[in-house]
């Protein structure tokens, strides 16, 4: 096929009518499907850590645990509540720029920036709550081996976020390149 024709059907292509009203459906919130998946993780998250820490403080004996413990229990548990908040908030802004190429660009720096701080909230998320829990506990030779098995366990998840970021982060960056190669 000639480009003149590929230009034609193209131009004879009928672009559908969407109402008004269904397309301001279609941008509300609560029927948004991925601003709806993201509130719905968020809020289980937030009760999952809000019940975690009642539990702490009322069932495991956080009263007998150094305040310091506690201190960093608390700040380990609510700031990456408070920043997944900030993340839903962040996900809902529309990107910003004159062009889709330079909105694409803004988007995969303000990506950046969040999961770094995403992955550094969860390092302190996961030392947090350890340190919590062995602030008390006379650690012998067989817990800290215990404890280094232990801490694998954890090492696995936090590769698989940063995994996650970067293979989201690379689509945009693939995305922009190609934007890019065809402008």
């Amino acid at each position: 096929m000639e480009i003149e024709e590929l230009r034609k059907e193209w131009q004879s292509i009928k672009t559908p009518q969407i109402a008004l009203d269904r397309i301001k459906d279609m941008t509300i919130e609560k029927s948004h499907p991925v601003l709806s998946g993201i509130r719905k993780q968020l809020t289980i998250e937030l009760i999952g850590w809000s019940a975690f820490l009642i539990i702490c403080f009322t069932g495991l004996d956080a009263g007998q645990k150094p305040i310091l413990a506690n201190t960093i229990l608390l700040m380990a548990v609510v700031f990456p509540m408070i920043f997944n908040i900030y993340g839903y908030r962040l996900s809902k802004e529309l990107i910003a720029g004159p062009d889709i190429s330079s909105s694409l660009k803004n988007r995969i720096g303000s990506l950046k920036r969040f999961a770094i701080i995403s992955v550094l909230l969860r390092i302190m998320l996961i030392t947090g709550v350890g340190y919590f829990f062995i602030s008390t506990v006379n650690i012998t030779q067989g817990k800290l081996m215990l404890l280094g098995a232990g801490s694998m366990f954890l090492i696995f998840p936090l590769y698989m976020l940063v995994r996650i970021w970067t293979k989201r982060i690379g689509k945009l960056n693939d995305t922009l390149r190609l934007l890019k190669e065809h402008s």
